[in-house]
This record gives C-alpha cells, structure tokens and sequence, in this order.
C-alpha cells in the first residue's frame, strides 16, 4: 500500500517543508492531487504552501471582478478560505490553478451580492454624506477615461459576465453555471455590455475631441 507524503510528520519542520515544496514541484499532476489531500487533512505546512501559490491569482481574480481595491482584498481573503476548506473535492480531471479560478469567482460573486445589498440598504436609509465610503465622486471633464471607468460604469450582471467572459475566458456556458443564469441571459448581458461600452467609448471621443461617428 502506497504511503501518503504527509502520513509520517517528521520531528523537524524543515523536513517537513522539503516534503511539501517537492510535491509542488512535481511534474505529475497527482501531486496537486496529494498536496491538496494534505490541505484536507489539516496539515499546516500543506495549507501554507498552497495559499501562497495561490494568493496573487486569487487576488487578480477577484480584483477583476470587484469594483474596488478594498472589496477585491476581502474577497480574494473569502476565496483562499474557501479554497483550504473545499481541498478534499480537488480531483487531477482539472489544473489546481484553474479549480482554485472558479472557487474564487464564485466566493467573490457571492460576496459581490452581499456587499451589494448591504450598501442597497445603507444608500436607502442613510444620507449619502454619511456613508462609509462618501457621496458619489465626478469625474473633470479633463480627466482620460481608462477601461476601468468604462466598465464600472456597466450594471453588476453585464460587468460580471464582460469580465468572466473576455477577461477570464470562461466559455458563456461556463458564465451561465457561475453565475447561476441561462446561457441565453448571459448572450444578452455579453451583447448590452458591448454596445454599452461602444456608446459610452463614442461619447468619450467626442468629448475629447476625437472622431465622434465612427461605428465599431
């Protein structure tokens, strides 16, 4: 019977360390496999070693999907928690980073909707001078427009499904699962996204006195 990599701990922690990084290492997928078995097993050593790997992508992911720096960190915080807990249903069929992408876009929609409605009934009740994050800033007529602004200026469900659409290159099936909607929704919020952003990137030329009539 095959041993398990984490099944004798070792009196020394460095012993266990080698152990740990040489599974990540590894060119076998069934590392990851065993890696994150020991993450399910509560081995702290597995458990450090994993977040680590994974900590910059899960906060590129989710700071791709939140509307600010500060709701990207809890976030991307929710998601490694998430990810340690949900080790044990990790299977080799998929790539660790690419498991660890849909147990982050999903924690961070599910936190996404909570913010949102937590701030829904502070703006309804409180006065917007008071909120925690300030009344509503305008943008100088000067100021360049970036992508960000553009696309912060789309609703949730047509921001969300843009992002895991084009930025992350979730096919519109894999949206619809995400997100919990049909494909066709998701087809019809890729669609409004666009021209939305076509009209807004139109009006911004004008603005600035670019080329105003021409059609993308």
């Amino acid at each position: 019977m095959k041993s398990h990599p984490f099944s004798d701990r070792p009196a020394r922690g460095e012993d266990m360390r080698d152990r740990v990084e040489s599974l990540v290492t590894s060119p076998d997928a069934q590392a990851d496999v065993e890696l994150m078995a020991a993450v399910a097993a509560n081995d702290p050593s597995a458990q450090r070693v994993v977040a680590q790997r994974l900590a910059p992508r899960v906060r590129k992911v989710a700071g791709l999907l939140c509307r600010s720096a500060a709701d990207a960190d809890d976030a991307a915080q929710a998601a490694l928690i998430e990810i340690l807990k949900s080790a044990g249903s990790f299977r080799v069929a998929t790539s660790l980073e690419r498991w660890a992408d849909r147990v982050t876009v999903r924690t961070t929609l599910r936190t996404a909707r909570r913010e949102s409605s937590r701030r829904g009934l502070l703006e309804r009740w409180v006065p917007a001078d008071l909120l925690p994050w300030g009344a509503p800033t305008v943008r100088s007529p000067v100021e360049e427009v970036s992508l960000d602004t553009l696309l912060g200026r789309l609703s949730n469900d047509r921001f969300q499904a843009f992002v895991l659409h084009h930025a992350l290159e979730y096919t519109v099936e894999e949206v619809a699962e995400l997100t919990g909607t049909r494909p066709g929704t998701v087809k019809d919020r890729l669609v409004m996204a666009r021209k939305q952003l076509q009209k807004l990137l139109r009006a911004e030329a004008r603005r600035s006195g670019g080329t105003s009539d021409e059609k993308s």
